[in-house]
């Protein structure tokens, strides 16, 4: 069975609540310093974290001073299976394939990317905090949907400097001043671009390990159904 992110998370609700927290005692991403914690219990008496995932040691040490007790669930902790009918679907072309995070050889985030392996929880989270970031999702989208405007991320990541001041846009890539400008506001307001004081375009950390994230997901995920479907 693959444990999710998600899974560790009702884990820890669950072990919160087998230590005495009622449902208005228990906490997710609960905040702490610059940390955040999974899941925390709270009451007059003890304060509990449970950090699912990755938890370094000056993380849990940081986080033992101050509450009583600091639980950690990596992903290789054993979830106990929810028993579930039997699918009759045949398996889809992503299944078994999965996205993971990993810092210091630790998985710190990983889900599958079959649609099959997801639980009825995971897609209603997952879909609830699309809507809740629909905004900044929308931004982002639109900063990355035109052919120029990805050109001109291309360009920036390939300097060595990773900036271009506005007349280099217009030169190298023979754009109108117009479309630059406009082009230059939208991945600003994504967030893929700042604007430094001498009036060059810097692209940010954001900016270029999502246009790379999702150039190589999107390419490869591409790749691999055309082979599926014989393409």
């Amino acid at each position: 069975m693959t444990v999710t992110h998600r899974d560790l998370v009702k884990e820890a609700k669950k072990i919160l609540k087998e230590k005495g927290f009622a449902d208005d005692e228990i906490y997710e991403e609960f905040w702490f310093k610059s940390y955040r914690v999974d899941a925390v219990g709270w009451s007059s008496k003890r304060k509990v974290a449970v950090a699912c995932g990755y938890c370094g040691p000056k993380k849990k040490q940081d986080l033992e001073r101050f509450f009583d007790e600091v639980i950690c669930l990596p992903f290789k902790y054993q979830v106990q299976p929810v028993s579930a009918e039997p699918s009759t679907q045949m398996p889809s072309a992503l299944t078994k394939l999965r996205l993971m995070l990993v810092k210091d050889d630790n998985v710190i985030f990983e889900v599958p990317l079959s649609r099959e392996e997801w639980s009825k929880e995971f897609s209603r989270d997952e879909l609830g905090f699309a809507e809740r970031d629909i905004q900044q999702f929308s931004k982002l989208f639109d900063a990355l949907s035109h052919k120029n405007r990805l050109r001109m991320m291309k360009l920036l990541i390939e300097d060595e400097d990773l900036t271009m001041g506005f007349a280099e846009f217009i030169r190298d890539l023979n754009l109108n001043p117009k479309l630059v400008w406009e082009s230059t506001r939208k991945l600003s307001e994504s967030g893929l671009l700042k604007k430094s004081d001498n009036g060059r375009y810097r692209c940010s950390e954001f900016g270029e390990a999502s246009f790379i994230m999702v150039s190589f997901v999107l390419r490869r995920l591409r790749d691999m159904f055309e082979s599926v479907e014989g393409r």
